[in-house]
Parts: structure tokens; sequence; C-alpha cells
């Protein structure tokens, strides 16, 4: 497949979320029960230290890692989604730097890196790629803390035959159309992939639709 193709899909992936930025909040909610749980399963990880989060949105974690954090930066490639999470944090230490994770070289290191929703919006041509840059947010004890949606989820979505990488159909509340990429992990293939690249994982699920997961790499992996 074409690397052109797969760079329009990301580069659509991208304006959806810009356009969708002010609308976000009202037609993504979690589910009550769901995010207590997975609340409870981020205060149990204990996030604290100098912690990074990729791709934040409009800070529906934020709120929730700001609580633990000594110093929080958040990074997302769309502007509106930045504006609209300062706002909603409202607080003047957390650093907020818009980049491209696909292009991005992160300026220093940290204690954890937490990203939501992101994963599966990475292409599997990238996954290796964005796992080592994770890695290289990392310091030597780093850790990582990443919440997305189960295989189950995908019946609930327009799937797009015939793209460059798995991808959903999505649409605004002004009826415009975007594609955006995919990917469901089944837990146990994800987690073989991730130790096979030299992380330690633990994966869990949270009713249907969510898994969340804890990583660090693994002691060969930070001896080589």
């Amino acid at each position: 497949m074409p690397h052109d193709q797969l760079d329009a899909l990301v580069a659509e992936q991208t304006a959806y979320y810009r356009a969708r930025a002010g609308e976000y909040d009202k037609t993504s909610a979690y589910d009550a029960v769901s995010r207590a749980a997975l609340v409870a399963a981020l205060e149990a990880f204990a996030p604290y230290g100098r912690v990074l989060e990729l791709a934040c949105g409009t800070g529906e974690w934020t709120v929730e890692l700001v609580k633990h954090a000594s110093q929080l930066t958040a990074v997302d490639v769309a502007p509106e989604m930045l504006a609209l999470n300062r706002e909603r944090v409202g607080r003047a230490d957390v650093r907020y730097l818009r980049a491209d994770l696909f292009a991005w070289t992160p300026p220093e290191r940290y204690d954890v890196a937490f990203f939501s929703a992101w994963l599966s919006h990475v292409p599997p041509q990238r996954f290796e790629d964005f796992w080592a840059l994770v890695a290289t947010c990392l310091n030597d004890h780093g850790r990582v803390f990443l919440i997305d949606d189960l295989p189950a989820v995908a019946a609930h979505e327009q799937l797009i035959p015939r793209s460059p990488a798995p991808a959903v159909e999505r649409r605004l509340t002004t009826g415009a159309r975007y594609r955006t990429v995919k990917v469901f992990y089944e837990p146990n293939t994800l987690k073989a992939r991730l130790v096979e690249l030299g992380w330690d994982v633990d994966i869990r699920t949270v009713g249907w639709r969510f898994y969340w997961a804890a990583a660090s790499r693994n002691d060969t992996r930070q001896s080589r």
C-alpha cells in the first residue's frame, strides 16, 4: 500500500479531531461505571512524578493525571483540543505542546507516559515506531498506562474496507464524514506484541468496551 495513501488517512484523522473538538465531550462520554473502574485502576497505578500525556484531547484524563503528577506535559496535534483542555483543567503549571506524534521527538524524559483512545488510532505500520517513541519518552524506570477500546466495539462502528490501515467512518453532528484509523486489539494479542518489543505488560478489561494496560520496559530492553 503506497505511503501517500496511509499519510492521507492519518491526515484525515487529524482533520476529524480538529473539527470534532467542540462537540467531543458531548459525544464521547464514558459510562459512569466504566469510568469509575478506569479511574480506580489509574489511581492504583499511581502516575506520580514527571508525567507525559500523549493525545490529551479535551482533558478527560488530564484532570485525573494532574491530581498525581508533580509535573504534567500534555501533547496533542489539534490546537482546538489543547485550547479546550487548558480551559477545562485550569492549571497554569500544566505544560501544553502541539505536536504530530508520528513526527515528534520528546524534549525530555518522563516517569510516566499516559494515553487514552490513542493506540487504536496508530496504524499497524507505525506500531513499532510508536512504541519506540514511547520508550524514548521514558527515563530508565519509566512506566506506561493506556486505555482503549476492546474488539466488541467494532460492532458499533462503520468499518471501511480496503483501507491502507484498519479504518472506520466517523460523522460529526453537522453530517460531515471522515475516515479515522481504528485498530481493535485483542488484549492477549496486544500483550504478546509488546512483550516481543521488550515490554512487561499487564492488561485488564473493564466491561465489554474498555481495557487498560500498564507497561514498563523489561531488564533486557533497558540493558541494550
